[in-house]
């Protein structure tokens, strides 16, 4: 299995490069690539492979990353933030596109498929695993339901199993966070990384299974939400009042906390706070922030009120960060 950066210039280069046909390894192996503000990172346990893209400047380039596979795997791909259009053999009647806040679980062949990353930041978790880690994890009734696997494996296709993208949900989006952001070493590291993995796939695949209430959300509703989820990921240091997002949305403000909460699984104000402290966390931790500094600028104007904020979701003060 190889993974090949393509940039803007046309120019391909072998980035990753996965030698076991099963990725059974007995340790943690790690690698790290970079490309101008785009960073790649190959993560092999064993029976899994993860990547992931990030890119948190506003880039303007297009990022591709080609896959080439010499058997089929399963592709858990999570999309944080970003716009992502995968596609098997430069197909465009196989593109499967994903955006912000949204996963789906794919079925892809033995070929080699696309992964372009649009115009925008971009922050992706792409999961590989093979049909027995699946079964394991999930148990063989779990694969016996998901009805366009079957056809897709007979007849070689590149597929969605899940059909229409999940929603990424709180409890799944803090998972993610914690994995990406391990700050474990040595076999700890390892241990903490394969828990974490394994209550992903679980979180993800289970919540695919749940009857879900966004089928009453007309399609043209979803769509508005799903902008304005994108307006508040790029304006968290704003006030976002329910009625300013009411008026960009163009509901009423009952319509919008019921159809938001309908389709993201939680109220708006629990939502923005929950992105605004994980933001938070990142500039402190990652880009030397003070907590004044985080605080403000992730829309709180109070310092205190940010860490009791802090405090409250979190379960420690965010001057623990800092130790």
């Amino acid at each position: 299995m190889e993974f090949r950066f393509k940039g803007s210039n046309g120019n391909t280069k072998e980035v990753i490069k996965i030698d076991r046909e099963d990725f059974e390894t007995l340790s943690l192996k790690e690698e790290l690539y970079s490309e101008n503000k785009e960073v790649l990172k190959g993560i092999h346990l064993n029976n899994v492979f993860v990547i992931s893209q990030d890119c948190t400047a506003n880039n303007q380039e297009v990022c591709t990353l080609e896959v080439a596979q010499n058997q089929p795997f399963f592709l858990l791909q999570i999309v944080l933030n970003g716009d992502v259009v995968l596609s098997l053999n430069d197909d465009q009647d196989s593109e499967i596109r994903l955006q912000s806040n949204m996963y789906n679980l794919l079925y892809v062949p033995a070929l080699t498929y696309s992964c372009t990353c649009l115009k925008s930041k971009r922050n992706v978790l792409n999961i590989y695993f093979t049909e027995s880690f699946l079964k394991d994890k999930m148990g063989t009734t779990y694969l016996e339901s998901l009805k366009n696997y079957e056809e897709a494996k007979e007849k070689n296709l590149f597929c969605a199993v899940l059909g229409q993208n999940m929603i990424l949900n709180n409890k799944l989006r803090d998972v993610v966070n914690e994995f990406i952001n391990c700050s474990f070493k040595g076999a700890a590291r390892k241990s903490y990384l394969e828990v974490k993995l394994t209550e992903i796939v679980l979180l993800a695949l289970q919540s695919s299974n749940l009857k879900s209430t966004n089928n009453i959300i007309r399609d043209e509703d979803k769509e508005v939400l799903v902008k304005i989820e994108s307006h508040i990921q790029n304006n968290l240091h704003k006030d976002l009042t329910i009625d300013k997002l009411s008026v960009l949305a163009g509901f009423n403000t009952s319509k919008f906390k019921s159809a938001f909460k309908q389709f993201y699984g939680v109220t708006v104000f629990k939502y923005i706070t929950s992105l605004r402290l994980e933001k938070a966390k990142d500039l402190i931790v990652n880009d030397n922030y003070t907590i004044a500094q985080a605080s403000y600028e992730v829309g709180y104007k109070n310092p205190q009120h940010f860490t009791v904020a802090f405090k409250k979701k979190l379960g420690y003060l965010p001057s623990q960060l800092l130790d």
